[in-house]
C-alpha cells in the first residue's frame, strides 16, 4: 500500500486539522514558557501576540513620553469611558474599545505589592479598578471592573461610580 492509495474522509481531514491546530497552540505557549515574549512593547502600544490584541500602555489621562506614562490616570463614570473611545479613535486610529473582563484579567500579575500588573509593559498603572465593556448579566445595571490593587474582578460597579480606563483593540 502506498501513501497515494490512502483516501481521507472528511472526518479524518477534520481530525488532522484539529491535531495541527493543537500543535500550533502548544508550540506558541511553549515559546512563551521558554521566555520568549507574549507581549511586545512598541512605543505607546503593547502587542499581545497570543491574544491578537494591541493595548495602550498608559491609562487614559496619561501620556507616553520618554519611555514612561506621565500624568495621572483619569477616573470617571461609565459615560466618560464611552466618550473616551471617540477621542481615542480620532487621535490614535480606529478600533479602540473597552476590554472584556477576560482580556483585562489577562494583564493581572500577582506582585509583592500593587499594582498587580507587569509594570515593565504597563508603567505607572493606577492601583485600582478599571472599567470593562462587560455588563453583569445577573445584576442588571451593573458592570464588571478589574481591580489592579487586589488582582480581582467585581461585577457590581454602577455606571455612576468612577474608575480608570485602559483601551485595547484587535490586531
Amino acid at each position: 500500500m502506498q501513501v497515494s492509495d490512502i483516501k481521507m474522509t472528511n472526518r479524518t481531514q477534520f481530525a488532522l486539522f484539529c491535531c495541527l491546530l493543537i500543535c500550533l497552540t502548544l508550540t506558541a505557549r511553549d515559546a512563551v514558557a521558554e521566555g520568549k515574549e507574549q507581549r511586545i512593547a512598541k512605543g505607546p502600544i503593547v502587542i499581545d501576540v497570543l491574544a491578537g490584541l494591541e493595548w495602550m500602555r498608559c491609562s487614559i489621562g496619561q501620556v507616553w513620553s520618554d519611555g514612561a506614562c506621565v500624568g495621572e490616570p483619569l477616573r470617571g463614570p461609565y459615560r466618560m469611558a464611552q466618550a473616551t473611545l471617540e477621542r481615542a479613535e480620532a487621535s490614535s486610529g480606529p478600533g479602540w474599545r473597552l476590554p472584556t473582563r477576560a482580556e483585562l484579567r489577562e494583564l493581572i500579575e500577582m506582585n509583592a505589592k500593587p499594582p498587580m500588573i507587569d509594570e515593565t509593559h504597563f508603567p505607572e498603572t493606577y492601583a485600582g479598578s478599571y472599567w470593562t465593556g462587560d455588563n453583569n448579566r445577573l445584576l442588571r445595571g451593573n458592570h464588571w471592573v478589574v481591580n489592579f490593587y487586589t488582582g480581582q474582578s467585581y461585577g457590581r460597579a454602577l455606571r455612576e461610580q468612577v474608575f480608570a480606563v485602559r483601551l485595547v483593540r484587535d490586531r
